[in-house]
């Protein structure tokens, strides 16, 4: 297995996997976002090559607005990270955030921000195994408004 900063190369694998962790969203949606990151020196995602077939991805970005909890500006923030089910419990969610690590780095980045759905014991469980320590809790709230 390898780490592989996405390219075109990965494009359309790296957008299908996207699908799989982001259900709720559009293909469309995807592609326009993962293509906006693609192009965008402030972003960054990498995937894991198994036998040349892209089996997982991290999602990051550098943020210079506030992220709840953290002390420097800018922070990088880990946007998502997803394996595919067959290759969990092996190591690769956290060969990615490595990877992660080492990008934001060389941005001079010193705090690392991600966030987890209340209810995603799972992902919090992976969260405090690569060190991150709780932040502020939110609820967030919508009304909407009649035109």
């Amino acid at each position: 297995m390898k780490i592989s900063k996405v390219t075109k190369k990965y494009f359309s694998d790296w957008v299908i996997l996207g699908q799989e962790f982001w259900p709720r969203h559009s293909a469309e949606d995807i592609k326009k976002d993962f293509k906006r990151m693609l192009d965008s020196k402030n972003e960054r995602s990498f995937v894991c090559i198994d036998n040349e077939e892209p089996i997982g991805f991290i999602n990051l970005a550098i943020r210079t607005d506030y992220v709840e909890g953290s002390k420097t500006n800018p922070v990088g923030y880990l946007e998502g990270i997803y394996v595919k089910k067959a290759y969990r419990k092996k190591g690769i969610a956290k060969m990615l955030f490595k990877e992660a690590e080492k990008w934001f780095k060389t941005k001079k980045v010193r705090e690392i921000g991600s966030d987890a759905m209340v209810q995603n014991v799972v992902s919090q469980k992976f969260h405090k195994s690569l060190s991150f320590k709780k932040g502020e809790i939110l609820i967030h709230y919508i009304k909407k408004i009649s035109p």
